[in-house]
């Protein structure tokens, strides 16, 4: 029975993205004071948090991404 590895590989990276990212993502806005400490007084407040948090998910998810796919192709050379 032939499977297709793309199918495989997309199966292997969502299941793991997740389980990855997460707790990844949870420590580096707790860890960051700017996003923890941020006193919310005036609307560059808002802005700059949101900015943060978006920037730490963008940054975050590439990196998680990348250990997957590191982790899928390690997997692939040993089969």
């Amino acid at each position: 029975m032939f499977q297709n590895t793309d199918d495989n590989y997309k199966k292997y990276f969502w299941k793991r993205f997740f389980i990855l990212f997460t707790p990844i993502f949870l420590i580096g806005i707790i860890s960051e004071p700017y996003i923890s400490n941020n006193p919310f007084f005036e609307l560059e407040d808002y802005g700059a948090f949101i900015f943060f948090l978006l920037f730490y998910a963008l940054v975050l998810g590439g990196i998680s991404a990348f250990i997957i796919s590191f982790a899928w192709r390690l997997k692939q050379s040993k089969e």
